[in-house]
């Protein structure tokens, strides 16, 4: 039996309305910035281009952004003191309600769980060892003396390991090699909006961390969604990228003018010429419109991002390896490394746009020549 739709609107038709609203939505989609033609590269590309035609000069060759990998694992990973407590220990443990949980960890799938899995355990195995001394203590008779003895050495050696566990399960976990990792390409035109997710996993993952150190135990649960969202992302590694090739591409913009302004001044008795007109309106209407808001979103996400590994790698205990303290240097400072640069091409190159147009009485703010 056919419905009303059926009757009213002939079944060859429908295959191409729905073509057509696919291909609407396409379009919608597109206009919104996902075409290649507005892609960072391409807006310095045209910015470059511009300004070398107006200028009479070759866009300068540099080399290609440099790209930082993150440590290898094997240079990150710290040693965890792993106890052992025996057969007899191990029953002995029945009495703190624990024996389940050593059970599974002591399984196949306990030796190769995820970090998120690790975390959690260690977690409740302390916590739940804690506990269980502190009802036995309160007890007045009926406690072995030697079990309590072999209790507080085992909570003992779990506390002193707790800081590196924490440590390769984090910084030194496989999830967070993807996220910092280069083989991609850059944020995109909106770097901010798309570290969203990677920000909001690292913060849920330093606060679970900060409640380990404090002797909490946490749930796996609780953990899994900030580890599948930094294992299925690269944001990490391509905002280095986008920084990088954003300086890159400053300082040819900042050669290009300086190649001109070395050969001779662009206007004389601060005079506006034709020349000067036109790159007035390459820095309005191209770097000002199109070039400069890029930058600053990425110089703010550049901030955000900072601020969000800052904060989990301030609840870590253990001691940072060299390999991790380099890399941060390099990629996660503001004063240096990566973002140093951007900072300095971009305080260079607004120099060099006052000095060029400055000179020519066109820098915005003054009154708009006359066409």
């Amino acid at each position: 039996m056919r419905t009303d739709e059926s009757r009213t609107a002939p079944r060859r038709f429908r295959p191409i309305a729905g073509l057509a609203r696919a291909g609407l939505l396409l379009l919608l989609v597109c206009i919104g910035g996902c075409g290649v033609s507005d892609s960072p590269t391409a807006r310095f590309d045209d910015y470059l281009s511009r300004l070398a035609r107006t200028l009479d000069r070759d866009i300068p060759a540099a080399p290609a952004a440099p790209r930082v990998g993150y440590p290898a694992r094997r240079t990150l990973l710290q040693p965890v003191d792993t106890p052992r407590t025996g057969w007899i220990g191990f029953f002995q443990l029945h009495r703190c309600g624990v024996m389940n949980l050593v059970s599974k960890r002591n399984s196949i799938l306990g030796r190769v769980a995820p970090p998120q899995a690790r975390l959690a355990y260690e977690s409740k195995l302390l916590a739940g060892l804690v506990d269980c001394r502190q009802r036995l203590g309160a007890q007045a008779d009926g406690v072995d003396p030697e079990f309590l003895d072999r209790l507080d050495t085992l909570i003992a050696r779990k506390s002193a390991s707790r800081a590196a566990t924490l440590w390769n399960n984090t910084w030194a976990s496989e999830p967070m090699t993807h996220l910092f990792s280069v083989a991609g390409s850059d944020a995109g035109l909106q770097p901010t909006l798309a570290g969203q997710a990677s920000r909001q996993a690292l913060a849920r993952l330093a606060d679970r961390s900060a409640a380990i150190g404090d002797g909490q135990a946490v749930e796996r649960e609780a953990l899994a969604s900030a580890y599948e969202t930094l294992d299925t992302v690269e944001y990490g590694g391509a905002l280095q990228i986008a920084a990088a090739e954003a300086s890159r591409a400053l300082e040819q913009a900042t050669a290009l003018i300086d190649a001109r302004l070395a050969d001779r001044p662009l206007c004389f008795n601060q005079r506006p010429n034709r020349r000067a007109k036109i790159l007035r309106t390459i820095l309005l209407d191209i770097y000002g419109q199109r070039v400069q808001p890029y930058l600053a979103d990425l110089v703010r996400a550049g901030r955000l991002w900072r601020q969000a590994t800052d904060r989990l790698i301030a609840v870590q205990t253990a001691t940072l390896p060299a390999t991790f303290t380099a890399y941060r240097r390099d990629t996660l400072s503001e004063n240096t490394g990566v973002w140093a640069r951007l900072s300095k091409a971009l305080d260079a190159h607004t120099q060099r746009w006052q000095d060029a147009l400055g000179a020519c009485n066109l820098m915005p703010g003054t009154p708009a020549p006359e066409r």
